[in-house]
């Protein structure tokens, strides 16, 4: 479909699946948070995410080069993980969003969970970060509220995820937004790690985040050195661009 395609391996039936998205955002918050649950749970990487307007590079990870945008299943937990390490380009957040939500309808997934980072309100330094939510529908926001969730009823939320949520509420598809306080800044895993600790109230099984709390700043340094990378190989590839054409 449009600029955005899955490259699905295999036809793995996934009806009744609950899909967790993560696209980098505040705190990295989404990217580090969905990239735990596919190192901790067990994972199977069923695909990736292509558009030609995505910068041409692949991640390397355990020796091995990926794509930067993936999807993952868990069988035991009946979950597919979808979350990038790429921030997508603007022009791609409509494509994408669409492409998620088709893609979801057609394998019959029940529901989508969407994890993002937000940041506090001027002046206001909880010792705990606030989880705020976001509903496609009514009974998806009695569920957040039942769990102690703080709806978010006037605002702005954008990207993939803000997208995402507006899509499926025009069609009806259930679908929610956790969001999360990023106090610490770029990037901020301990706030992920208590954004995981609610998601196991809406997938009723412990995610065991004690690693990623202990790893922290660990995962914070490596984040960071990824973001790096990837902002020095988009620059390199787009200058030996120009000299290919100025010399071609």
């Amino acid at each position: 479909m449009g600029q955005v395609e899955f490259k699905i391996v295999g036809k793995p039936k996934l009806a009744g699946y609950t899909l967790i998205e993560g696209f980098p955002g505040i705190g990295l918050i989404g990217t580090i948070a969905a990239g735990y649950l596919t190192e901790k749970l067990e994972t199977e990487c069923i695909g990736y995410v292509f558009s030609k307007d995505f910068p041409p590079m692949a991640s390397i990870h355990k020796g091995k080069p990926v794509f930067p945008a993936r999807i993952y299943i868990d069988k035991k937990h009946k979950l597919v993980i979808l979350f990038s390490e790429l921030v997508v380009p603007s022009n791609t957040v409509y494509d994408i969003s669409t492409t998620i939500l088709e893609w979801a309808k057609q394998n019959k997934i029940k529901r989508i969970i969407s994890l993002a980072g937000m940041t506090a309100k001027p002046g206001e330094e909880p010792k705990k970060p606030i989880i705020y939510g976001i509903a496609a529908d009514d009974d998806i926001a009695k569920q957040m509220v039942d769990r102690n969730v703080k709806l978010i009823t006037e605002g702005v939320t954008t990207g993939v995820s803000g997208v995402l949520m507006a899509q499926c509420r025009v069609e009806n598809f259930p679908a929610m937004s956790l969001l999360i306080e990023s106090k610490r800044g770029y990037p901020d895993p301990g706030a992920a790690a208590e954004l995981l600790e609610k998601l196991e109230e809406f997938l009723d099984f412990d995610i065991k985040t004690q690693d990623l709390m202990e790893e922290a700043k660990q995962i914070e340094i490596k984040m960071r050195r990824m973001l790096s990378r990837i902002s020095s190989g988009k620059r390199q590839y787009e200058r030996a661009e120009k000299h290919s054409l100025m010399y071609g």
